[in-house]
């Protein structure tokens, strides 16, 4: 296998990489770096400073590439209100883009990471694949026109699989992005010992994943054979801000922490929290880490660099 892995020095892409290196691929990463470190980059991958919203981009990528991991994406639904052309560009156009190049060069496999914004506002219950979506920002919209996209390149010949990742959480997450990632962006607050800084209300809900986890469905997904799917990523556990906060406060011993309770973001997710027994019968996946095991990781992880 020599795979391409988009997105590869980011907090997801790094761990995909050092996963796929371990068991043996060869490894290509291309990144632009804007929200990615040089610092995840594993010292055994091909690295390619690349931003996919160039055009052209594809002739730089190596021939020999078999399976295709596409997680490069401007990630924050609040970022993508300030920049929407931006954001259509990198995590709608770019993905046409590296399915043209994926199907023109004989791809074995495209994996694509979406998200579970794509279902928008929802009700209070476990949310599955049948869902229709309702995408209720630049981001999601993004998202769901990459799955689309994807669809169509799969019915001409591409095999490929969609995973719309939940919360995803653990080792390695930029604690220096203040507007990605709800967990780390509490942790920031709390390791810099300011208030935490909560945007909407403490009632919201979400369903946190951990990062192996996350990694674990990926490689499943690799012999998967249906030429299209999609699949919820995700453990089913509600949990509210207020929770997650107080877990948080557990597992790094700080209690009575000052909570700020601020004014939301456009169009936020009240809450969701999903159904994953696709994932469970078709790709032989589940999750295994809870969310206090995964924080005291997460502490240690910290505590140890």
């Amino acid at each position: 296998m020599h795979a391409l892995v988009t997105g590869g020095a980011g907090f997801i892409g790094s761990h995909l990489a050092n996963k796929l290196l371990a068991q043996g691929a060869k490894v290509t990463i291309v990144d632009n770096l804007s929200t990615g470190l040089e610092n995840n980059l594993p010292t055994k991958s091909n690295f390619i400073l690349l931003d996919l919203t160039n055009n052209n981009f594809f002739i730089k990528l190596p021939k020999t590439i078999t399976h295709v991991f596409h997680l490069a994406a401007q990630s924050s639904g609040e970022i993508s209100f300030e920049n929407p052309r931006y954001d259509i560009d990198i995590n709608a156009v770019s993905t046409l883009e590296l399915l043209k190049w994926s199907l023109n060069n004989n791809v074995k496999k495209f994996v694509y990471t979406s998200s579970m914004n794509v279902y928008g506002f929802v009700k209070d219950e476990l949310i599955d694949e049948r869902q229709p979506t309702s995408p209720e920002s630049f981001y999601a919209i993004g998202k769901i026109a990459s799955e689309n996209y994807i669809k169509i390149f799969s019915d001409l010949g591409l095999n490929a699989t969609v995973l719309r990742l939940f919360n995803v959480y653990g080792p390695g997450q930029n604690l220096n992005n203040l507007k990605q990632g709800m967990l780390s962006i509490y942790i920031a607050y709390i390791l810099k010992n300011e208030p935490v800084i909560v945007k909407g209300s403490l009632d919201r809900f979400r369903d946190f994943v951990f990062i192996d986890d996350v990694i674990s469905s990926i490689i499943k997904t690799i012999d998967y054979k249906k030429t299209y799917d999609l699949f919820n990523i995700c453990t089913g556990v509600k949990t509210t801000v207020e929770d997650v906060i107080n877990n948080i406060f557990e597992a790094f011993n700080v209690p009575n922490h000052q909570i700020i309770v601020e004014k939301g973001t456009p169009r936020d997710q009240f809450g969701i929290y999903g159904n994953a027994n696709k994932a469970r019968e078709l790709l032989r996946w589940e999750y295994k880490t809870d969310l206090e095991n995964g924080l005291n990781q997460l502490n240690n992880f910290i505590n140890s660099v």
